[in-house]
């Protein structure tokens, strides 16, 4: 489905603008030979006029034009005239004869680029499967070159439909007097034309983000960096291990609370600091310091070490990081979508499918070569401490992980809730006491699953020990071990000059950066929740057409009434007629009967509530209990025979229960299958005033987040005016 659609705007439509400019050009190729010979034929006729003009009786002398006989001089007149006129439009027929020519070009090749991308992605995603070297050579010509093809055929679109628009505005220039409203047409359609140029060229900011779109961006990751003098054990020991493997030694290391062991060649935006690293860095999760043995510690450490090491050096110091930046890329782009107008969104959206489809030609390279490289990373680390201690270090830190997640996000909670709670001042320790009183226990499934990693796709950690060579029971027995807090502890410090220092610096850089991020989360929702403390009734207000059809259908039952009593009052003068007046006159009385109540229905619930918005419940007339906000997962609006507002509710939420209502009241219906909650009106009004569609989605989608605020923040124990 993504490659039909990519096909149809990347290629069928600029060929349908580029089909469209040759039947223009036929247009202009055809008015410009009208007029050409319209101006051979005033070339010929002036000396003959002329020569008549200069006779002595030339007064007398009249000459046919047009089925007209007028004076010579009439005639000369005339012939100036349409000179003039003549000298106007072939002007205009030449540049309209270009702007046809440039919808032909720009379509075509607009089309021809889209043809052209698509078959050089799919050719170069087949590619990539060769070898990591084909990988990176291709991604990196794609990436670096697509972005432009993208953003000329994104321009010759706009302009091929810039052209067309020129080109029929200055069609409707004609010879004789124009009408006004003729001028009134073709101002319309330039002025149309020079907003599209303008819009393109406004499109400058958008533009540079699709020919950026292809361009790494920083990595965020939430640590501290600790330095040789900080950390003199730890420098020294991943030193040694990156000699003995013959791999680059890291130019930072990264002290992180949650996420795993990793490598990473990209830039880094290190939060909360906003501290800007490059070159290669080491990612070391610090708890899982104290949690590893010595053997396993170093199986891991060497492990990500050796994506430095070798022919796997330059895939993880120039590929990686481009492909894991792409990824952050798109989703900048995403988000820029999100908060774009519907030109500019409609302009983006080609560069976001085409940018997607990019790494889906990619992916089936990118994942083969990375459980390549993992496996061979597993090798080498497991040459450092031994098989089984890398087998080992897989299974104790997939039986942790959860445990470590649950705990630390605990802790976090505890942070966000500081009234409710005691803090700690050293989460690393109090995590591993915390650990320490825990049964590791790991389910088969886990072999199954794959480690933490920010950019690469791990093979299962059942492939891995196969490869590794060690069985699931020998590296379940040892992975899960007790944890003793005292030996955790007494190992995790020993790597640090200063622990007690790093551990608690550490511990206020994670849990502020979750206490920020959460006080802004709550500004956010106390500001939703500001915006709709009001009650708002909307009721249908069509009482206008609500006359106008009354009025209209009793005329016609009237009528119908009118002809079934006709044939027994002038039963002479309806003749053989009879049956077919009786007919149609009950027919239209019947019709007009059935219709007439659902004219009197729009009177009588013009005025009544149909929907009251509340700032925490949605009110309908004939639903038992009002729907509380938070069970509406989404809404949608629909407009044909009338506006159907359809409310999407939450699977938790339990179905609301219809009461008995009358005809002439406003109801909802629902959908049990789908989960809707739908109401029907022929308009929505809000104080005897209309709703257009656009100010009704605002108005629901405003108390919509404004109520889901609320609920947010009175689950925070927090009671909001």
């Amino acid at each position: 489905m993504k490659s039909l659609k990519l096909i149809a705007v990347l290629i069928l439509l600029p060929l349908c603008l580029g089909l469209f400019g040759i039947w223009v050009l036929q247009r202009s190729s055809q008015t410009e030979m009208e007029l050409a010979r319209t101006n051979a034929d005033l070339i010929d006729l002036r000396p003959q006029l002329e020569s008549l003009a200069a006779q002595p009786d030339s007064r007398s002398i009249t000459v046919n034009i047009d089925d007209e006989q007028v004076s010579v001089a009439l005639a000369l007149s005339r012939l100036t005239e349409a000179e003039e006129v003549l000298s106007t439009l072939q002007p205009l027929s030449a540049v309209m004869t270009v702007l046809a020519k440039a919808v032909v070009v720009l379509g075509l090749l607009a089309s021809l680029a889209g043809v052209l991308g698509l078959i050089w992605l799919r050719w170069a995603g087949s590619r990539a499967n060769q070898s990591r070297e084909q990988l990176l050579r291709t991604f990196t010509e794609v990436s670096r070159t697509l972005p432009y093809l993208l953003v000329g055929h994104i321009v010759a679109i706009g302009a091929a439909v810039a052209a067309i628009l020129g080109f029929e505005a200055l069609g409707i220039w004609h010879a004789g007097k124009m009408s006004t409203g003729e001028f009134k047409l073709m101002g319309i359609a330039l002025a149309v034309m020079l907003g599209c140029l303008y819009s393109i060229w406004q499109m400058g900011k958008q533009l540079r983000v699709m020919l950026r779109m292809f361009e790494s961006t920083p990595m965020p990751v939430l640590g501290q960096v600790v330095t040789p003098e900080q950390a003199p054990v730890l420098w020294a020991y991943v030193r040694d291990l990156a000699d003995q493997l013959g791999a680059l030694a890291p130019e930072h290391i990264v002290m992180g609370m949650t996420e795993g062991f990793y490598v990473t060649s990209s830039d880094v935006d290190l939060l909360p600091s906003g501290t800007a690293l490059k070159g290669r860095t080491l990612h070391i999760p610090m708890m899982y310091l104290g949690l590893l043995d010595a053997a396993e510690t170093s199986a891991v450490i060497g492990h990500e070490l050796a994506h430095f090491a070798g022919d796997d050096t330059e895939y993880s110091m120039r590929f990686v990081p481009i492909y894991d930046g792409i990824g952050r890329s798109l989703g900048l782009i995403a988000g820029t979508m999100l908060e774009s107008d519907l030109l500019q969104r409609s302009i983006l959206r080609p560069a976001f499918m085409l940018g997607m489809y990019f790494m889906e030609s990619f992916d089936h390279a990118v994942n083969h070569w990375s459980r390549v490289r993992e496996l061979a990373a597993d090798a080498a680390g497991a040459t450092l401490a031994g098989n089984i201690a890398a087998a080992s270090a897989l299974v104790r830190i997939s039986a942790i992980d959860p445990l470590l997640q649950e705990r630390v996000g605990a802790h976090v909670g505890h942070a966000t809730h500081p009234a409710e709670h005691d803090l700690t001042r050293d989460l690393p320790t109090s995590v591993l006491h915390e650990l320490a009183a825990l049964t590791l226990t790991l389910p088969d499934e886990e072999m199954e699953t794959r480690l933490p990693h920010p950019s690469d796709t791990h093979p299962s950690n059942g492939e891995r020990l196969a490869s590794l060579q060690v069985t699931v029971e020998e590296a379940v027995s040892r992975g899960t071990r007790p944890i003793v807090a005292a030996q955790a502890c007494a190992a995790l410090n020993q790597y640090f000059a200063d622990p007690q220092a790093l551990r608690t610096r550490v511990t206020e850089d994670f849990l502020g950066h979750y206490v920020t991020q959460d006080a802004a989360a709550v500004e956010e929702l106390r500001t939703h929740a500001s915006q709709a403390t009001e009650e708002v009734r909307l009721h249908e207000g069509a009482r206008l057409r609500g006359w106008i059809t009354l009025v209209f259908f009793a005329m016609l039952m009237l009528l119908g009434l009118g002809l079934l009593m006709w044939p027994l009052l002038f039963p002479e003068a309806v003749g053989s007629k009879k049956g077919l007046i009786l007919v149609t006159g009950g027919v239209l009385a019947f019709l007009m009967a059935c219709l007439l109540p659902f004219s009197l229905r729009m009177l009588m619930r013009a005025d009544k509530t149909a929907l009251l918005l509340t700032p925490d419940q949605f009110v309908f007339a004939n639903l038992k209990q009002p729907l509380p906000i938070q069970h509406v997962a989404d809404f949608g609006l629909r407009v044909g025979q009338g506006v159907h507002l359809n409310l999407l509710l939450e699977d938790d939420a339990p179905m609301p229960e219809l009461i008995s209502r009358s005809f002439f009241a406003p109801d909802v219906k629902l959908d049990k299958k789908k989960r809707w909650v739908q109401l029907q009106l022929m308009q929505f009004c809000r104080d005897d005033k209309k709703l257009k569609e656009k100010e009704l989605a605002e108005l629901i989608g405003t108390y919509l987040n404004a109520g889901t605020a609320r609920h947010l923040l009175q689950q925070r124990f927090e009671q909001v005016d």
